[in-house]
């Protein structure tokens, strides 16, 4: 392993610290004027968003498997009354 000194190594020059009144967290980029309560209130605004699309997705599965499940009952009661006719095939076995 290669020896080297303190002194002899060279540190990236390091960026200045941005001051106080610059928007360090905005993701829109330099010169944005939000605060950080203009931007909690906008991510409240769409997560009640996106919770209300996710109550509406879940009514439309739940309404689907619901049309499912009446579909798969009205063939049991089909196939009930089908094979309750059908006696004779159970004596045989």
């Amino acid at each position: 392993m290669p020896n080297y000194k303190a002194e002899d190594e060279e540190l990236p020059p390091t960026d200045p610290i941005p001051p106080t009144a610059q928007n360090v967290g905005s993701s829109s980029g330099a010169g944005s004027s939000f605060s950080i309560e203009d931007n909690i209130a906008n991510m409240n605004k769409r997560l009640e968003e996106l919770f209300l699309l996710s109550n509406s997705c879940h009514e439309e599965v739940v309404g689907l498997i619901r049309g499912i499940d009446t579909r798969i009952s009205h063939l049991e009661h089909k196939f009930d009354e089908e094979f309750t006719h059908d006696d004779d095939m159970s004596a045989e076995f």
